[in-house]
């Protein structure tokens, strides 16, 4: 586990697999209460800026997380002229706080890894 410099999270890796999973607490210049519509927006400010070489959203679905209003937002991008497949949860804790659960791998073994998130979820707990 890793402390990300500059920002509210940590990145966890492991052996056997390219992925990554970062968690992290997010701040937004916005405060949201939807965390679909939230998504969106930031999508749209991705987009606008041209920070993901070759996006391609794949969904952005409500979910529910611990019984709260959840998003899942998956999508490809390049980078470093490799495609990565990307899973991110939006969610917020009891107390309003709002987190982000990310998983990405190559877009090559995004079905052999994809597990690696929902196991992580199983057992994260927010406090």
């Amino acid at each position: 586990m890793k402390k990300t410099d500059g920002r509210d999270s940590v990145s966890v890796t492991g052996p056997g697999t390219p992925g990554k999973l970062l968690v992290e607490w997010t701040v937004p210049d916005i405060t949201w209460t939807d965390p679909e519509r939230h998504w969106l927006r930031l999508e749209a400010e991705i987009k606008k800026k041209g920070e993901f070489q070759s996006y391609r959203r794949i969904g952005i679905e409500s979910t529910e997380f611990l019984g709260r209003p959840a998003a899942d937002w998956e999508f490809t991008r390049v980078r470093d002229g490799v495609t990565i497949h990307v899973l991110n949860r939006g969610l917020r804790t009891a107390d309003g706080r709002p987190f982000a659960v990310y998983w990405e791998t190559t877009h090559a073994r995004w079905a052999e890894d994809r597990h690696y998130f929902y196991d992580f979820l199983e057992t994260f707990r927010p406090l």
